[in-house]
């Protein structure tokens, strides 16, 4: 599943080179989900039109990241299994970006941002998947953790840089984050090609597919459903926490942004350090405590009614749930079949992909059924609720995670003895 880095250039530089794209993608992706919509608003005055078009994500994570990822570990070139993929689809999110804030109308730009979609959803699973093949298993947690400091990096950048650039000239933003898309793929292809490793060798001919792995091995099966529910709560925080300020306490736009700020501070400062212990203690147990603090505080806020109590405990849940934002792939690795890294890498994308898209309607329904037990917050306070019951209701799929790292080692370690054993013959 992993391997060894000895006769390469040292893992801290190999985890930095595979991040970098993480930090272009989550630029790209934030720059096209929070400007695109004020150029459809140009278009169109329908919201609902609006929200299809950026919606459409969904629609195409649900089903390419898996096929992309399986097809990725049957690939067999002279640059590897992966970076083809990367390849094909670097030009698919890059056009997109460049031609948007040109483009002529609603369909046009629907068309563009599908396109990006699908450029994104091929380009990410072969992407991911090589965190899984060249990266050591005692090094999983902190790989992770370069990637969200590279996400939150990321997300920072389009929601204040591009702000500032756009109001320079409207495609500057989209231009740069093409040209930062690019320049990632480019580190990223030249790091990754010439290395000795499985990035270059054959595919393996019997590499298990999407629905093999999910029929056979019940802990993949708790995985999906745990981040699922992870990125339920996630998604329905993000596309709510603006009003429950807003509308909820009676607080102004700017005080919003600035609980948002804490909140992204949090997560880049728990990212950078929830790999490294992770790496030490075990993703698990740091996962299962993480967990508990995130549930148990989020509970706790349905009974805020004022700003002040809120301020003073987000940033522990806010460190908390970054955690539990963090640690997932470096779960997921530990669980994955040698050659099956692509298949497992959309699997985790299928799974996110769900509770995304599940998030923000169902936290919506709770808030207007319950809404009326929380009048001190306009109906607001059931969002958490809705955000923390997922949170905890997640924690008996962990357990079953539990020694799956184990179970996974001893099963490759059979075909190894087997292989020895034919040797000494």
């Amino acid at each position: 599943m992993n391997v060894s880095s000895t006769g390469h250039p040292p893992v801290g530089r190999l985890i930095t080179t595979l991040a970098l794209p993480t930090f272009a993608l989550a630029l790209a992706m934030s720059v096209l989900t929070t400007y695109a919509p004020l150029l459809l608003g140009e278009a169109t005055s329908s919201g609902s039109a609006i929200g299809i078009a950026i919606g459409a994500e969904g629609l195409f994570a649900l089903f390419l990241p898996v096929l992309v990822g399986s097809l990725s570990d049957r690939t067999s070139t002279r640059i590897g299994r992966r970076l083809p993929y990367a390849v094909f689809a670097a030009p698919l999110l890059v056009l997109p970006l460049v031609l948007i804030p040109f483009a002529g109308g609603y369909a046009e730009t629907f068309a563009l941002v599908s396109l990006f979609y699908v450029g994104y959803f091929v380009y990410y699973p072969p992407y991911q998947a090589l965190f899984a093949e060249l990266v050591p298993a005692s090094h999983q947690g902190r790989a992770q953790g370069a990637q969200g400091v590279m996400r939150g990096l990321g997300l920072g950048a389009a929601l204040v840089g591009g702000g500032l650039f756009i109001s320079v000239w409207t495609p500057l933003p989209f231009v740069l984050a093409a040209a930062a898309f690019l320049l990632a793929t480019a580190v990223l292809f030249r790091g990754v090609r010439g290395r000795g490793d499985v990035a270059a060798i054959p595919a393996p001919a019997t590499a298990p597919g999407v629905l093999r792995l999910v029929r056979e091995r019940p802990e993949l099966r708790a995985f999906v459903a745990a981040n699922a529910l992870w990125e339920l709560s996630f998604m329905g925080l993000k596309t709510f926490i603006v009003l429950y300020v807003v509308k909820g306490l009676g607080e102004s736009v700017g005080t919003a942004t600035a609980v948002i700020g804490v909140v992204a501070a949090a997560y880049v400062i728990a990212s950078a350090g929830a790999g490294r212990l992770a790496d030490r203690l075990g993703a698990v147990p740091l996962m299962r405590a993480s967990l508990w603090v995130y549930g148990l505080g989020l509970l706790l806020g349905a009974g805020l009614s004022s700003l002040g109590p809120l301020v003073t405990g987000l940033p522990v849940i806010a460190l908390a749930g970054a955690v539990v934002m963090t640690l997932p792939y470096a779960l997921l690795v530990r669980m994955t079949p040698a050659g099956a890294e692509g298949a497992t890498s959309g699997l985790f994308s299928f799974s996110r992909a769900l509770g995304a898209s599940l998030g923000p309607i169902l936290v919506g329904v709770s808030i207007d059924l319950l809404g009326p037990f929380f009048p001190a917050t306009n109906g607001y306070g059931a969002m958490w609720l809705a955000i923390a019951l997922p949170i905890l209701l997640s924690l008996p799929f962990l357990a079953r995670l539990e020694g799956a790292e184990e179970e996974q080692e001893e099963r490759e370690a059979v075909p190894c003895e087997q292989e020895e054993l034919a040797l000494a013959a």
